[in-house]
């Protein structure tokens, strides 16, 4: 999968610089610590950072990069996605995105919708993808998720989500959690978060509780781009 990086990198470029007036609309840098509360060392710690370029007021591309490195196990994992959106006005955003992600040599392609939508101070935002490992073609999974969010006043946000990862029906990786959120500056958001993953093996169940804590600089829009990031091993409190 890591080969196709530098070709899907250039094919977004190539797209911006045919265009005739591309303008970056947002982005962010994301620094993210978790981990789980009966044992510390199975942990998590995860870099972001998104870019959005719109072609005019209606379409835009996103482009994201992640890399997780994970406590306990000494895994690390890295994705490439580029999302194709749609704005249906200043509140409503359509959107398809495409995952490249390995993780520690295991190659997993995710396509993908997404659905984003504003009101007043709620935010909603879900998704749906399948995908399909690429050392073992037969071997494919589903994975959904929502979220919302509210901003109060004083600059403090709660956030509600749920994420679900299926493989086959043999693995299953269900993940909800609370966050709390502060802009700090007009860029710099901070967060804490408190949640439970869930995990199935073969029928095989284990339900973890998880803390994490980081931050976010945003530029340009006032989210920063328009969607998270999409991907398997950012779901992961720890490995």
């Amino acid at each position: 999968m890591t080969q196709y990086f530098p070709a899907l990198a250039g094919a977004l470029l190539l797209s911006a610089t045919a265009a005739h007036a591309v303008e970056v609309t947002g982005g962010s840098i994301k620094l993210g610590f978790s981990a789980f509360t009966e044992d510390t060392s199975v942990n998590a710690l995860s870099i972001e950072g998104s870019i959005e370029a719109a072609f005019n007021r209606s379409f835009s591309v996103q482009a994201d990069l992640g890399f997780h490195d994970f406590g306990e196990t000494d895994v690390d994992s890295h994705n490439l996605s580029l999302h194709a959106i749609y704005h249906v006005n200043d509140t409503t955003s359509f959107g398809a995105f495409y995952t490249a992600e390995d993780i520690e040599g295991a190659d997993l392609d995710l396509f993908g919708v997404e659905a984003g939508y504003e009101m007043d101070r709620l935010e909603f935002e879900g998704y749906f993808g399948t995908g399909d490992f690429d050392d073992a073609s037969d071997v494919d999974g589903d994975i959904f998720g929502a979220s919302a969010r509210y901003e109060f006043e004083n600059g403090l946000g709660l956030t509600g989500s749920f994420d679900s990862f299926d493989v086959d029906n043999a693995f299953d990786l269900t993940r909800v959690a609370i966050k709390l959120d502060l802009d700090v500056t007009d860029q710099v958001n901070l967060y804490l978060e408190v949640g439970s993953a869930d995990i199935d093996v073969d029928g095989i169940s284990a339900s973890e509780t998880f803390v994490g804590l980081g931050g976010k600089i945003a530029f340009g829009a006032e989210r920063g781009a328009t969607f998270e990031q999409r991907g398997i091993s950012r779901l992961l409190p720890g490995l």
